[in-house]
């Protein structure tokens, strides 16, 4: 057993250090990414006015009116869970990986039998008092397993079966994600687990071999696993003219909106589209569609300027991470954030099926805005306790 030593030193930047047979690892304030914290602030702003502008139009209804107090409750409880895990040493979570990984499962299989049905999804747990969605802490969960896993493997991961055993790791959450109905949230499971695939360094034949297995098995998705409504979404997708009052409304609604912000848009609190209620889950889904509205081509481009910084940060801690745990965690939070980030523009610009998935730190969601700020705060543990040694790595299981 390698003793392990935590030295206060009261300098004027306040600094932690562990020291592991002669590694020294810094817990130094100076490493903290400001650039992320500051570009994650602004996106949740940025949604928070877009919410707020939503909820003032004299014809919404008192329950919407309410959104955005509930929205500032959401925020104060999501910055607390960063400021906790921002002072948790993240290499902890590779200890209990197993109990996270059981605890994901078994909140996925609670949801299904006694979860709360909104709109024909069991989604939800409800504990009278507040509820939330174990598909979403489902996210962080696997994320730190896998990394475990992963970081573990070093030589192995060039033996196919290891290779197999963490696809079926994924797909056990993932299977019960999609029964509750939950697509979109499955498909950014399988994403944290191809970009932790891909960083692990695995030969280029079995990701071949994966993708052509994915391409197989796409048939049986679409006969024996995806419900109704949302084969017709996907058709719809393709021709939402087909039934502009059905399954295509959202998509021909959202496009209109996009369009009619033209270079500066209608101006803040005076969208059309989501004030008149044409645009269904303005505050949400369809967030993107909003703000496009209102603020134009502009403030699409400020939206994805302010997005462009906050990846290109994961992936500066993914790089510096002191262990390869690190890394594999900070990949696995980027794939997740940028998979649904794509995915929500990109259905709200029509040339991508309507999944649910939220907008990243800026669509409404209590669950989501949370999931989102505890990745942040491990984020910023993982810069926080950088090596002393530019671009070494030291495994986890060393210290």
């Amino acid at each position: 057993m390698k003793r392990n030593l935590w030295i206060f030193s009261p300098l004027a930047k306040p600094s932690f250090y562990l020291e592991s047979e002669g590694k020294q690892w810094h817990f130094r304030w100076g490493n903290f990414d400001w650039i992320l914290l500051i570009a994650a602030i602004f996106l949740m702003v940025l949604g928070s006015m877009t919410i707020l502008s939503t909820v003032l139009s004299p014809d919404v209804k008192i329950a919407e009116s309410q959104l955005f107090i509930s929205h500032l409750f959401n925020i104060a409880i999501s910055l607390g869970f960063f400021l906790i895990f921002l002072r948790l040493d993240y290499r902890i979570f590779k200890h209990f990986s197993v109990l996270m990984y059981l605890s994901a499962i078994l909140l996925l299989i609670f949801v299904l039998v006694l979860g709360h049905t909104t709109r024909g999804s069991m989604r939800w747990i409800d504990l009278g008092f507040f509820r939330f969605q174990p598909s979403e802490m489902a996210k962080i969960l696997l994320t730190c397993s896998l990394a475990s896993y992963f970081s573990s493997l070093k030589e192995k991961i060039n033996d196919f079966r290891y290779i197999l055993l963490s696809l079926v790791l994924t797909l056990i959450p993932t299977i019960l994600v999609i029964a509750e109905p939950d697509l979109g949230t499955g498909m950014v499971l399988i994403a944290i687990w191809i970009g932790m695939l891909i960083l692990s360094g695995a030969r280029l034949r079995h990701l071949a071999l994966f993708f052509l297995g994915g391409l197989l098995t796409l048939p049986l998705v679409w006969f024996f696993i995806l419900v109704p409504y949302q084969k017709d979404r996907i058709l719809a997708f393709l021709n939402p003219k087909t039934d502009p009052l059905g399954s295509g409304y959202a998509v021909i609604q959202s496009i209109i909106a996009v369009g009619s912000g033209k270079l500066l848009g209608r101006g803040w609190g005076r969208g059309t589209q989501s004030h008149l209620q044409f645009l269904p889950e303005r505050s949400t889904d369809f967030i993107f569609a909003s703000l496009a509205e209102e603020l134009g081509f502009l403030g699409i481009s400020i939206l994805l300027l302010s997005y462009g910084f906050f990846l290109i940060r994961i992936l500066k801690i993914v790089k510096n991470a002191a262990d390869s745990f690190g890394s594999f965690i900070g990949i696995g939070f980027f794939m997740m954030f940028i998979f649904q980030i794509v995915v929500n523009i990109g259905m709200n610009l029509g040339i991508m099926p309507i999944t649910g998935i939220p907008l990243p730190l800026v669509s409404y969601g209590g669950t989501s805005l949370a999931t989102c700020f505890i990745a942040l705060g491990i984020l910023e543990s993982i810069a926080l306790h950088q090596s002393t040694s530019s671009g070494m790595k030291i495994d986890s299981e060393e210290i």
